[in-house]
C-alpha cells in the first residue's frame, strides 16, 4: 500500500475515537476482506477516477458500503425473516450501480479469503446477479423460505464449509 493511501485513511479518520480507531486498524490489518470493509472511502476515490466505469446509471440512494457483511436477517412485523441491507452508515446518492460493484469485489476478495476457485469465484458472482436482477425484476423484498434459502445459498455454503470459514470479518479459528 502506498504511504498516499495510509495518510488517506489517516485523514479519513481524524475525528474518530483513537481507541475505537487502534481496533479497526488492527482488523483492517488481518486480511484483504478485512481492509476493503474499512476503506470505504479509498474505494469509492478510486472507482469515480477509474477510466471506462460507466458513469452513466441513474443517481439513486445507496447504501455506500456495501459487502458481504453488511447484510442480516431481521422479522418484520408480519411475523416473517426478511434478509436484507442492515448497514446505512455511508449511505448516499451515487450511481446506482457503485453499490453492485463494491458488493461484486467483496465477493471476489471475500472468495480469494477462502481460497475458493476462479470458477467458484464466478459462480457466487453470477448467482447474486441473478437473484439481484430477480429482486429488482419483482421490486419488491421477499421473506426467507426454505426454497429460497436452497436455491441461492447451496454452492455459496459448500465453499465455504470445505474451506471451513464462518467469517470472513474474523481469522479462521485454529
Amino acid at each position: 500500500m502506498s504511504l498516499d493511501a495510509v495518510q488517506e485513511i489517516m485523514r479519513f479518520n481524524t475525528a474518530r475515537d483513537p481507541e475505537r480507531l487502534a481496533l479497526k486498524y488492527a482488523k483492517m490489518r488481518t486480511n484483504a476482506f478485512a481492509f476493503l470493509r474499512g476503506s470505504c472511502h479509498l474505494f469509492h476515490g478510486r472507482l469515480m477516477a477509474m477510466a471506462g466505469l460507466p458513469k452513466s446509471a441513474p443517481l439513486a440512494w445507496v447504501c455506500g458500503d456495501l459487502h458481504l457483511e453488511n447484510f442480516g436477517s431481521y422479522k418484520g412485523d408480519n411475523r416473517l425473516v426478511y434478509f436484507d441491507v442492515n448497514d446505512f452508515d455511508e449511505a448516499a446518492l451515487a450511481p446506482a450501480s457503485w453499490d453492485l460493484v463494491r458488493l461484486l469485489t467483496s465477493v471476489c476478495v471475500g472468495a480469494q479469503g477462502i481460497a475458493a476457485t476462479d470458477a467458484d469465484m464466478q459462480i457466487l458472482c453470477l448467482s447474486f446477479l441473478e437473484a439481484y436482477s430477480a429482486a429488482l425484476a419483482h421490486g419488491k423484498a421477499f421473506w426467507v423460505e426454505r426454497e429460497t434459502r436452497r436455491a441461492r445459498c447451496v454452492r455459496c455454503c459448500a465453499i465455504c464449509r470445505s474451506a471451513r470459514v464462518y467469517s470472513f470479518w474474523t481469522p479462521e479459528p485454529s
